[in-house]
């Protein structure tokens, strides 16, 4: 019996022992659950306190997006009024925003805020006074265009040496006067000297000039003539003479009609001799033979020669 009792008392303590442990992990979970249950409750503070902090940010984000539709809102506020209501509403807008600045801030701030409108106004300005200048320069009627060939060291002739002959028409100085220059008109060093200079503007610009009637006569000396008559840069007085000075100069002057060799080598009357005539004088040109050859035959090219001519011999068919 007495065996039984401590045995039974061995058992029992043995429940208490488990009871007393299983309490002890009940404790322990208890614990656990309350550490990660406080662990979420700072989560979610963290996540609480992070959402408001993205709150914030989110405030400031719409508070800039706001500023945005405002002046969408604005303009499409403008785009709704008249053309007159809405430079009034600029005006305003325009004063509002300045009323507060100096007078330096006040003019930087009106090229800034008018660039666009100056800009556009100053290329518009500009592209047209050059057009109209251009227009005005290239409509006025010619005086006379010419190229003078082979007289290297005299001066570029200017509306002073046909200042008489403009009178003597009474040509408003509106007049043009077209002009062109060269000292390599010689059949002697043209093959030499052409190859070497192939771009020179004699063999580039002057023929094409000449093909285009943009001369109304070319002043030469015989040098000169020969050399634009065997290169076809000139033509028979019989194709570009106007017909009441051709009969003036064959009944006075046969003796100042010269020929020169074509490009088949055939003489053909080509120029006219104004040597020793007060025009040819006052051109103060290297040379003392003087002529004038006719390279045009346009309408302006015949009358202009015509014109030339009539003056230089007061043949009086032009009154």
């Amino acid at each position: 019996m007495k065996q039984y009792a401590e045995d039974f008392e061995k058992e029992e303590n043995k429940g208490e022992n488990a009871n007393e442990a299983k309490a002890g992990n009940k404790d322990a979970k208890t614990s656990g659950a309350k550490d990660e249950s406080n662990g979420n409750e700072a989560k979610v503070v963290n996540k609480k306190e992070a959402a408001s902090g993205d709150g914030v940010d989110n405030d400031s984000k719409n508070e800039k997006e706001v500023e945005k539709p405002s002046t969408a809102e604005d303009n499409l506020e403008l785009h709704g009024l008249s053309r007159r209501e809405r430079r009034r509403a600029k005006r305003e807008r325009y004063k509002k925003t300045t009323e507060d600045m100096s007078r330096k801030e006040k003019i930087g701030y009106f090229f800034y805020y008018f660039k666009v409108p100056i800009l556009v106004g100053l290329a518009v300005t500009v592209s047209l006074s050059l057009i109209i200048v251009s227009l005005y320069k290239n409509t006025r009627p010619v005086a006379i265009s010419f190229a003078l060939l082979n007289s290297p060291s005299v001066e570029y002739l200017s509306k002073d040496d046909f200042k008489e002959y403009m009178d003597y028409y009474d040509m408003p100085s509106s007049y043009r006067m077209l002009d062109f220059y060269s000292s390599k008109c010689d059949l002697d060093i043209y093959e030499d000297y052409y190859s070497k200079n192939p771009d020179d503007a004699i063999y580039s610009q002057f023929p094409t000039l000449c093909y285009n009637d943009y001369f109304d006569i070319v002043i030469s000396d015989k040098t000169g003539i020969d050399y634009c008559a065997k290169l076809s840069l000139i033509r028979p007085l019989e194709d570009s003479l106007d017909l009441s000075m051709s009969k003036y100069l064959y009944n006075n002057y046969p003796e100042r009609i010269i020929e020169a060799n074509n490009v088949n080598d055939e003489p053909v009357a080509y120029a006219i001799d104004i040597s020793g005539t007060e025009f040819a004088k006052s051109l103060h040109l290297d040379y003392d033979d003087v002529y004038i050859a006719l390279p045009g035959q346009s309408e302006r090219n015949i009358a202009n020669s015509k014109r030339i001519l009539n003056f230089i011999f007061g043949a009086g068919l032009i009154k």
